[in-house]
Order: C-alpha cells, then structure tokens, then sequence
C-alpha cells in the first residue's frame, strides 16, 4: 500500500571560522576536530552503507560554508590528522592504565577500536575529502545539498544594513557553487531567523526555498490551510515550517530521546576527570581540562552517580526510539488524513546534534533508515523534491520568528550583545561606502586586496556564533576575543585604505589567518 504523507529529515551542519595558523596548536580548533570524528565522519558511513544498499532514504543536508572552508583547508586537515594521532595515543594510554579495571578497560578498547575504524575511513575511504563524499551522496541521490549564509550571520539583527543581508546571501551562494559544481536551490536561515521581505533578498540572491521555525508559518498571513504541514509561497519563494512535535520528541531537553538512562552522558569526559599529566600530550600547552570524547559513563538518571555506558543496550534503545519516531509521524500523517495534499512533516536539526551532543545519533539515523526502507512511517523525501512533486499550498507572508529561547531573536539580543550589534552595523555602513568609493582599484592591486580582507573581517565579525556564547559557559572567553578581533582588523583596513599605506607584511599576515572566499565578489558589499 502505497504511504500516505511524508518526512523530510534536514541536517544543518555549520561551525564558526576558528583557523588560528599563528599558533601550533588551538584549543578551539578541537570544535571542528570533534564534529568531524563524532559526528560527521559517523553520519558518512550511515549513509555510505545505506547508498550501497540501494536505500530509498532521503536526506536534506546544510553544509555552511565556514564548514566547506575548514573542512577543505590543508593546514587544519593536516592538524586533524594531528590530532587523530593524539586521541588515538590518549585511548592507548587509557587502555594500559585501566589494565585492573575490566569495565573501564572494556571501553577504553571499545573506543579504541572505534576511532580506528573512523580513522580509516577519513584516510582510506574518504582520502580526507569530507565535501566530496558529501557530493557523491547528492549524486547518487540520497542527499540534497543547500547552504546557509556566508559566515551564518544572524539576518534579522542585520537588516539595519542592507548591504550586510545581501552580501551573507550572494557570498554564500558564490562560494559554495564554486566549490560544489552546482548551485543549491534552498538557503538555511541561520537560527532560522526571519523577518518579513527577506524572501525578496533570498529570492534575489538566486535560492528558492528556505526554512522556518514552526511559529513563522504558524503566524503567517493570511494563515496556510495546512499550517506547518506544506510549504507555502512568498514572493515566488517556497517557505517550509518545522514540525514542532517531530523537533520536541528529539530535542526536548526533558522528554528528548538523548537523555534516555542508557545513553552515553556528555557532560562526563575524561578530559574533566584524568589528571593533567595523563592528559598533557592531548591538550596545547596550559590547558588542563577540555573535553576528549572519551566518556565512560551513561545519563543514568537526575543523579550525580552515572552507572556505567553499555554500547550495545544503547544501541538497541538507539532501535526502539526510531520504531518510536515513526510510529508517532505515521500517526501524525493519518491526524492529517483528508488534507487537499499529502502531508510534509520537517523534521530539521543541527548535524552535530547526531553523535557529538547525542552520541547515539548516526545509530538512530541507521535503524530509521532500515525501519522507512521496510515501509514504516512516511515516505522519506528531501525538500526540493517534495516541491517537485507537491509545490506550495498557496501564498501567503511569514511571520518573523526564529528558533532558539523564546523564538523571536531573544538568543542573539541580550544585553550582553548590545554593543556588538552596533559596531556591526557601522561597519557595514562604512565598508558600503568604502567599496563603493575605492572599487574597482586603480591599478594599485594592494587596494583590491585591503578591500576583500576588510570584507572578510566583517563577515566572519557578523557570524552568529559569537553573539549567541557572550556570558554563557566555556566559550564565551573565547567568543568575546573573537569578535574584538576581527572589529579590530576590519578597523586596520580600513584605515589603511583611507591612508592609502599598505604595510604588506601585516595584509599577508591577515591574508593567512582569515583566508576563506578567495574569489570574494566586492559588488555584494556596494
């Protein structure tokens, strides 16, 4: 029998720049070393194994490009090589201290064993080429690529500077069809955020679908007959909602599947619970505490004493909670029973959610896929291809929103933000009128090239990651460096420019340091 409504599972899967070739070794540079081997390189061999299968899954996937350029910058795949050595040296050691402690030994080699095998699919499988794997997973028709803006500034907090919106849009769409081959039809709103006429600068900016939080359909005017459940069209752009209840079963920091007693327990790592001479050779000098990966215990319960993490209870609760999953959307779907179209459930997550925050994530992933290839649950489908089959229920305007706390900018908009959003916004201004003064250079190629690290300083200044960890936890520190930083930078260029004195050696230096979009377009900025 033939399954009546669809799910479209959507990955968005983005880091912020952190590139720091002044320094041999950076702390932070792990974000990106530890999203590759817990989530990425898992959520790979999924979908690898399931393509040689001949699954008929469907998967959305956001690759930012702040990801694409780290992902396939020689310098830091040469240190997440690095870096694999230096896990896989730490699981070692584990394994011999842990010689009189069977249970702990059991997963210090389970670990071990595990990192070989990603190890060898970095090097072998995927000969270190994240995005081309990607790709051959679009080709093959299992994944739909989109991309989300340039350096995922925070769009609504943007909008006071026009040229800001559109150069995060045309940027991202430059880039990332330069490198993929191809140019992605649909646009991640970065947090989702939205506000209303930013169709027009996504549908100028040559995408033609984006994504909201379920409050922006659901408030949308006049209000879609199917609400969150099919895409409607908004100045000749489709908008789909977010299904609140597949995001809530998932995300929910409560009832969510991840903290389910047998799951593995983030927030207790080794690198919090070693002493630092077992952990020295793992961290850059001075730092004695910071996650590792290696975790041996399981969420338990609402209790400080974890019991400890049993891989294969997890996994066959990994099972269950995708029977689960697809048992409720098939019953959502037949709720819908009767609609003028088959019902679209979205059901979209941040990648890294899938084996880095919960570590069972790509398990969960595997056994849905097995499960929908069976026939359970709704047909899996990616946006654009429902699209291609259903198009859009009627017109009609988002209301603005965003996901995040409280859904309406609260996350990026504190007052501990305040002033970052107004040298944002001056800066834009001035980088405006400094393009349109100074471009095209005069046959002075210095000026070209002040304009486009100034216009790299701004963007990655604009990245929504940093406004969102200010005051909050362990990055803040870092985010709050950052952002000073690149204003500080943009700062220099600009002043060199109006001075007119180049001092090569420093231009170079910012050159190396921040050297995402090399064929940057500066008409996007005028």
């Amino acid at each position: 029998m033939r399954r009546r409504g669809y799910l479209a599972l959507v990955l968005h899967a983005h880091l912020p720049f952190v590139r720091h070739p002044e320094h041999a070794h950076q702390l932070e540079e792990h974000w990106l070393f530890q999203a590759i081997t817990e989530s990425y390189l898992p959520l790979l061999s999924v979908l690898r194994e399931a393509a040689q299968r001949g699954s008929g899954f469907r998967l959305t996937l956001s690759l930012s490009p702040t990801l694409m350029a780290m992902l396939s910058d020689p310098l830091l795949r040469a240190r997440y090589r690095q870096y694999l050595e230096r896990l896989e040296a730490l699981c070692e050691a584990e394994m011999d201290r842990r010689a009189g402690d069977p249970v702990r030994l059991h997963l210090a080699c389970w670990y071990h064993r595990r990192l070989l095998r990603l190890r060898d699919l970095y090097l072998d499988g995927l000969r270190g080429d994240l995005i081309a794997a990607w790709s051959q997973l679009a080709d093959a028709g299992l994944v739909e690529l989109m991309t989300t803006a340039a350096t995922h500034g925070y769009l609504p907090l943007l909008r006071s500077a026009p040229a800001a919106v559109r150069a995060q849009l045309r940027v991202a769409l430059d880039y990332v069809e330069g490198v993929l081959g191809r140019a992605p039809a649909g646009l991640w709103l970065p947090e989702c955020g939205y506000f209303p006429g930013l169709e027009r600068e996504v549908r100028d900016a040559g995408f033609r679908w984006f994504v909201l939080d379920a409050h922006g359909l659901q408030g949308a005017r006049p209000a879609p007959d199917l609400g969150v459940f099919a895409p409607v069209s908004a100045s000749q752009m489709a908008v789909f909602g977010r299904d609140p209840e597949s995001a809530r079963e998932i995300w929910d920091r409560r009832q969510g599947y991840p903290g389910h007693p047998l799951y593995r327990e983030y927030y207790r790592d080794l690198g919090f619970e070693a002493d630092a001479d077992s952990l020295r050779a793992f961290f850059p000098p001075g730092v004695t505490a910071a996650p590792t990966g290696i975790k041996y215990h399981r969420v338990t319960g609402a209790t400080e004493h974890k019991a400890y993490y049993q891989p294969q209870a997890a996994l066959a609760q990994a099972d269950q909670d995708a029977a689960r999953f697809l048992e409720r959307r098939r019953k959502r779907v037949e709720r819908l029973d009767g609609a003028a179209r088959p019902p679209l459930l979205v059901a979209p997550f941040d990648a890294e959610l899938f084996g880095h925050w919960w570590f069972e994530g790509p398990a969960f992933l595997d056994a849905l896929i097995r499960r929908m290839d069976a026939g359970e649950g709704p047909q899996p489908v990616t946006l654009g291809g429902y699209l291609r089959r259903e198009g859009t229920a009627g017109q009609a305007e988002p209301a603005a929103s965003s996901w995040g706390e409280h859904g309406y900018n609260g996350a990026w908009l504190r007052p501990a933000t305040g002033w970052v959003h107004l040298r944002l916004h001056q800066a834009a201004e001035e980088l405006t009128s400094l393009v349109r003064r100074y471009d095209p250079p005069t046959g002075d190629e210095g000026v070209g090239r002040l304009l486009r690290q100034a216009a790299r300083s701004l963007l990655l200044a604009q990245s929504s990651d940093w406004t969102f960890h200010l005051e909050r936890g362990g990055a803040a520190d870092y985010a709050q460096a950052r952002l000073r930083d690149l204003l500080a930078r943009f700062r220099f260029l600009a002043d060199a420019l109006r001075s007119r004195q180049v001092e090569e050696r420093r231009l170079s230096a910012l050159e190396r340091m921040d050297n995402l979009f090399p064929a940057l377009d500066l008409s996007h900025f005028a």
